[in-house]
């Protein structure tokens, strides 16, 4: 028996896809307010990645947020390496800065504010920028969220590139090029059986009230660690297998999309065990009752 078509759909705003490379095309010259006088900063060293469920083509609920990650790799604001104690060797830090990163992220705020109108609502969260814009054509207005991400780059002991960056005040590392790759790469090796049932995954879940916002990534990094083979179809009988193997495997052993770190039990931004469970027995459940 197939699971119904309608839990397999995406939830898309008019126009987002047009409105994020808008906004793309015009953070240079947000940037290039920023540098006017900080001759340690050039443009050419600001980059910037979306990464979030639009990225992913898994967005099934409404007032999702744009993630936009400005990576920083700017030399000239890197102050001269000190050696550390043997003790902290191992210990991840954010680099000592001649601007840090608190600064850097308060200075392209106030480079928003200059270059917004009235239509683009700003605000500081604690490790982030957030954007409200509303965009009117004829008579209907649309609003649209972003969250702007400052980092710096990263790379790790296998001199791989990530972001370095504060969420909830600790320090993460992420590597979003690589996620969004071997997303697709297995979405791939899936014929989009991968997408789809992480996007049935989710809307099972929206079916109830109090799931309107679902946590980012967390439904796409469960599934990824699912093997490959077991994607044959959507059929219901394919997902309880899915459960099955959820069920009977140590999700604490369970990587991020990256492959870079424990999805649950990351020394840097771990998900949600208990929400991984939450979401097997409300899907198990829907499954079984039809």
């Amino acid at each position: 028996m197939n699971i119904n078509n309608s839990l397999k759909k995406t939830v898309n705003k008019e126009n987002i896809y047009n409105v994020r490379e808008s906004f793309y095309d015009m953070l240079p010259d947000v940037l290039d307010i920023f540098i006017q006088d900080k001759p340690m900063f050039k443009l050419d060293n600001f980059s910037a990645i979306f990464f979030d469920e639009y990225t992913l083509e898994t967005n099934c609920h409404y007032d999702i947020f744009t993630t936009v990650y400005i990576e920083i790799n700017q030399p000239f604001n890197y102050k001269p390496v000190k050696k550390l104690k043997k003790s902290f060797s191992n210990k991840i830090q954010i680099p000592e800065l001649y601007i840090t990163l608190e600064q850097i992220r308060i200075g392209i705020y106030e480079s928003f504010l200059k270059y917004f109108d009235k239509n683009n609502i700003l605000w500081l969260e604690r490790d982030y920028i957030c954007m409200k814009s509303a965009i009117t054509e004829g008579d209907k207005t649309e609003v649209f969220y972003f969250k702007i991400i400052p980092c710096l780059t990263y790379y790790n002991n296998e001199n791989i590139k990530g972001l370095m960056h504060y969420y909830n005040g600790q320090i993460d590392i992420e590597y979003p090029d690589l996620a969004i790759n071997n997303f697709q790469h297995k979405n791939e090796m899936t014929d989009d059986v991968y997408r789809n049932v992480v996007l049935i995954f989710k809307n099972i879940m929206m079916l109830e009230k109090n799931n309107n916002d679902l946590p980012s990534e967390i439904i796409e990094t469960m599934l990824y660690n699912v093997p490959t083979e077991m994607f044959i179809d959507d059929s219901i009988d394919s997902l309880l297998k899915i459960i099955n193997y959820l069920r009977n495997n140590s999700i604490r052993d369970f990587k991020t999309l990256d492959e870079q770190d424990d999805a649950f039990t990351s020394i840097y931004r771990s998900m949600s065990l208990y929400y991984v469970k939450n979401v097997i027995n409300k899907v198990e459940k829907y499954l079984t009752t039809k």
